[in-house]
């Protein structure tokens, strides 16, 4: 019992340990998470640009004074590939747009040249006004339905209620002259909203 007591008393005689190192450790791990956050995540030039594989070669001025339309055309799909377009069909019209069909689903597709000159693939949908077709004029992608306005080149909404849904840039092939998609990505893509 003596002993019992005297542990008591240290409690209370004997400074208590400074929690100041495992504070100090604490705000270092916070702010590496941070810093490194910000480098790998922040820092990174986020550009639509990043999902286009095939350049054009050249850079692409946009009359603001006329509004280009998408041009439809047929898409195919072959050994488990979507062929959205042929890269050759997107230097000439600039904007197209297709739609994928197969295994009970259909996904609006467009293809365009961006101002950078790189050939950007998307999903031709505006999901909360459900509008799938688009113009542009100037270096601008304008819905149709809605008339929300986008960056061409970043895709940031410039204008409008839907900026926070531009059409999604896909990640795509560049097989000769075949901008190809796996059937799977358009088989389990869904709107965003």
């Amino acid at each position: 019992m003596k002993n019992d007591r005297e542990e008591k008393k240290k409690k209370f005689t004997q400074p208590k340990k400074s929690k100041a190192g495992l504070y100090s450790l604490v705000g270092i791990v916070v702010v590496a998470v941070i810093l490194g956050s910000y480098f790998l995540l922040g820092n990174s030039k986020s550009s639509a640009s990043a999902n286009a594989l095939a350049d054009t070669g050249q850079k692409v001025n946009y009359s603001s004074d006329a509004q280009l339309e998408q041009t439809v055309v047929p898409s195919k799909v072959e050994n488990g590939k979507e062929v959205v377009t042929l890269l050759s069909t997107v230097k000439e019209k600039k904007f197209i747009k297709t739609d994928y069909k197969a295994n009970g689903k259909t996904v609006p597709l467009t293809a365009f040249v961006q101002p950078d000159g790189k050939v950007m693939v998307a999903v031709s949908y505006c999901e909360p006004c459900k509008g799938d077709s688009f113009h542009i004029s100037g270096n601008q992608i304008i819905c149709n339905t809605c008339g929300t306005v986008w960056d061409l080149q970043t895709l940031k909404g410039v204008s409008g209620g839907c900026q926070a849904y531009p059409p999604q840039s896909l990640t795509y092939t560049l097989n000769g002259d075949n901008l190809e998609i796996p059937q799977t990505v358009l088989d389990t893509w869904e709107p965003r909203v």
